[in-house]
């Protein structure tokens, strides 16, 4: 499984949107809730991929340079919604770390949550990757280490943090691997 590529990975969540619709909706019947209310919530829309050089940190100053993993993830997709998952563009992420609302859950995390990433790294250090519930501060960051030339990606949602060594861990979580 090492040689798996960000495009491989892509290719397979791509490919997995019609089981993730499923399961979906039959979780909304599960509680009782109809099926057309479900399919109100459930749809895949993929933008056309982007060439990046760089990609924006929590410090609207600060740019990092795109790693190899982050190039493919971008040049695949720009922005790329899903159940339950918002991929987001370049735009996007710009847009995002700038609304007061995200910077209060940034703000809300380093005061609050011993080790999560706000409370360990600085705004430069830290990006966002996607999105899974905006209004409850639900997104997964990517962190910029010192020593890896490929970010970690930390998500969070909820009250629950799942740390990841890399773009690829993060899309084979994704993909149920």
């Amino acid at each position: 499984m090492s040689n798996v590529s960000v495009v491989c990975l892509l290719d397979k969540y791509r490919d997995g949107y019609e089981e993730r619709a499923r399961v979906f909706i039959e979780g909304f019947k599960k509680y009782g809730l109809p099926e057309a209310e479900a399919r109100k919530h459930i749809e895949q829309i993929i933008s056309p991929g982007e060439e990046i050089t760089e990609i924006p940190s929590l410090d609207i100053s600060k740019n990092h340079t795109a790693s190899k993993q982050l190039k493919e993830r971008f040049l695949y997709a720009g922005s790329w919604k899903d159940i339950g998952e918002h991929l987001l563009s370049i735009k996007q992420i710009s847009s995002l770390i700038r609304k007061k609302k995200f910077r209060q859950w940034i703000l809300s995390m380093r005061e609050n949550w011993e080790n999560s990433a706000p409370w360990l790294f600085s705004d430069e250090r830290l990006s966002v990757l996607s999105v899974s519930n905006e209004d409850d501060g639900d997104f997964s960051l990517l962190v910029w280490t010192k020593d890896n030339t490929e970010p970690e990606v930390w998500r969070y949602s909820g009250q629950n943090e799942h740390k990841f060594e890399n773009l690829l861990a993060w899309l084979r979580w994704l993909n149920g691997e």
